[in-house]
Formats: C-alpha cells, structure tokens, sequence
C-alpha cells in the first residue's frame, strides 16, 4: 500500500514537472516574438510590403510586355499611313506655296558693290525721308553729302540743280545730306538763295565719323546698292556722264 502511494505520488510529480517545462518553453517562444516583433516593426511589414512591391513589379512588366507589343503593331500597321498622309501634305504643300529663294544678306557699308545703309532722316523742309522709300522711287540715286563750312560744296550745287532738271522724267533721283546738321538754319539759307529743288536731309551722326572729305557723293540704285562713289566737287559733264549708263533712253 505504501509503495503504491509512493507511487502515485511520483507520477504526479512528474507530471507537474512536466507541465511546467513546456510553459516555460511557450513563455520563451512568446518573449521572443514579442522582442522580434516590436524592434524596428521591419520584420513583420517587410513581407507585405515586398508582396506589394512585387505586385507593382509584375504590374509593370505587364505594362511593358503591353507597350513592346501591342503598340508595335499599331505603329508597323498605321506606318504606311502616316508615310501616304506626309507626302500627300508635301504634296499640297508643293502646289499651294511657291518656292522662295535664299533671302540675300545685305552688306551695309559705303564702298562701291556694298548697299548703303539705311536710314530715317529728317529734311530741311521738315518732312521725314527713308532710304527704302528714297532709292525704291527712282532707278537710281545721286546721294551728295556736303557741309555748311565747305567752299567745293557750294559751289557744284548749281551743277547738280542743272542735273535734277535735264534729268526729270528718266527715273533719276537726288537728295543731299547735310553733316554738320546743327547748323541746319545757315544750311536752309544756302540752299534757299542757290534754289535746289531737290531735298536735303540732316546727317543724324551716324555718316559724319564715315566721310573724310566734302563733297563725297554716291550713285544708288532702287535696291540701295552703291554702283559709283565720287569725292570732290564735279561739273555738270561729269555728273552727266555718271549717271547715264545706268538710266533707260
């Protein structure tokens, strides 16, 4: 009897030993779920977030798989399209707008074979003169510059009054600028007593620094090309035999 209960006793011993060792195994396995979890919380939203990623990732690829694919076609198949719609625009385009030449690049200066450069001058007789509408009007040009100070200058205006009037009708222009514009009162005086007809403009001081010497005057044509240059005073005959190989009979 006394064995038997020894025993039982036992049994139960074991079994208490028993059961406490595999709670202490579940408290550890807790403990350390518990510390893995609550680090950097990584662990438990990595998963999901490389499922998500991944997710993207496929997503993608089948995007690309589409754009590679598909949309190659529709360009191989609309190609010969596009191909027929440009030309038949090349075409229309060829029939509706006639073909335009190289623009010309203008060389400004004042040397013979350059174009004069342009310019927006006022005239004694207080009027306003540009040069695209001055060297447009006539076939050609007689462009004098002259000042109030020079004796030379003075004196070949008459010849070239005498010039405007034989030339009148046969497309010949005249005009004369003035260097020294600020003394535009003593200019006007002179022309006024020596009766030119044709205008004078005022020199804004862009030609003075150019002109070494008075009278200097240039031949023009309507595009503004310069085809002669002369410096010094000149007769009659001499702007005569100038002018008249470029001007129709």
């Amino acid at each position: 009897m006394f064995k038997l209960i020894a025993r039982v006793l036992v049994l139960l011993v074991f079994l208490f030993v028993l059961g406490g060792c595999s709670g202490s195994r579940d408290e550890e396995a807790g403990i350390n779920f518990v510390e893995t979890g609550t680090a950097d919380q990584v662990p438990v939203e990595q998963p999901v977030q490389q499922q998500s990623l991944a997710s993207e990732e496929n997503g993608q690829t089948a995007k690309q798989q589409n754009m590679t694919s598909s949309p190659s076609n529709d360009l191989q198949t609309s190609e010969p399209e596009q191909l027929q719609d440009s030309s038949k625009a090349a075409e229309s385009e060829a029939k509706t707008e006639p073909f335009a030449g190289p623009a010309v690049v203008k060389d400004y200066s004042l040397s013979v074979g350059g174009y004069f450069p342009p310019f927006n001058l006022a005239g004694l007789d207080g009027k306003q003169y540009q040069s695209v509408n001055v060297f447009s009007a006539n076939q050609v040009t007689l462009v004098n510059f002259w000042a109030t100070f020079c004796g030379p200058c003075i004196r070949e205006m008459p010849a070239l009054e005498q010039l405007r009037q034989n030339y009148q009708g046969r497309s010949l222009g005249l005009i004369g600028i003035v260097l020294d514009s600020k003394k535009a009162d003593t200019a006007r005086s002179m022309v006024t007593r020596l009766g030119t007809g044709y205008p004078h403009l005022l020199d804004d001081g862009w030609f003075g620094p150019y002109i070494y010497a008075v009278p200097q005057t240039f031949l023009v044509d309507n595009e503004g090309k310069i085809l002669q240059a002369m410096t010094g005073a000149k007769s009659l005959q001499q702007f005569s035999d100038t002018v008249d190989p470029y001007l129709r009979h």
